[in-house]
């Protein structure tokens, strides 16, 4: 008799651990999923996110969410420093924000009309406002800071 309840323990207790295993399975999967970043060209920036033709001299957001727009080069060392840090803000905030990345050698136009003179460089737009403008590798800190200024809540407010 005793047998028998030591095997039902067990056979419970390895029932138990089999389901804390696959639900931290679980949520460690979905902890690791990646928002996608879109890497965005002149056409795509025209119709999805400022029409520069219709509105030359103002800029005039057409998304529904705040938007981070990254001026990038491959070969530029603080841009590939910055990049995971936007890939973290993107996968931390994916439902209150879209994050977009602008090759400027693929994407002279749009680095033109931007005045793009350094990379990286990053636009922080808000909903209803004119973006805010960073240069370089900016720390984590910075970040969350000009997040806060385009209306996405972040874990620090």
């Amino acid at each position: 008799m005793k047998r028998i309840q030591f095997i039902q323990k067990s056979l419970l207790l390895m029932t138990v651990l089999l389901t804390l295993s696959v639900a931290c399975t679980a949520q460690s999967k979905k902890e690791t999923t990646k928002a996608e970043i879109q890497h965005i060209n002149a056409n795509y920036m025209r119709e999805h996110i400022y029409d520069f033709e219709a509105h030359p001299d103002t800029f005039v957001y057409k998304g529904d969410k705040p938007a981070i727009i990254d001026f990038y080069a491959d070969w530029c060392r603080p841009c590939r420093q910055l990049a995971p840090k936007l890939q973290e803000v993107a996968d931390r905030y994916a439902d209150q924000l879209v994050v977009y990345k602008v090759n400027v050698d693929e994407n002279p136009q749009l680095a033109t009309l931007f005045g793009v003179q350094s990379i990286p460089m990053v636009l922080f737009v808000p909903l209803d406002d004119l973006p805010y403008k960073s240069l370089g590798d900016l720390p984590m800190e910075h970040i969350e800071g000009f997040l806060g200024k385009i209306g996405v809540k972040t874990n620090n407010q």
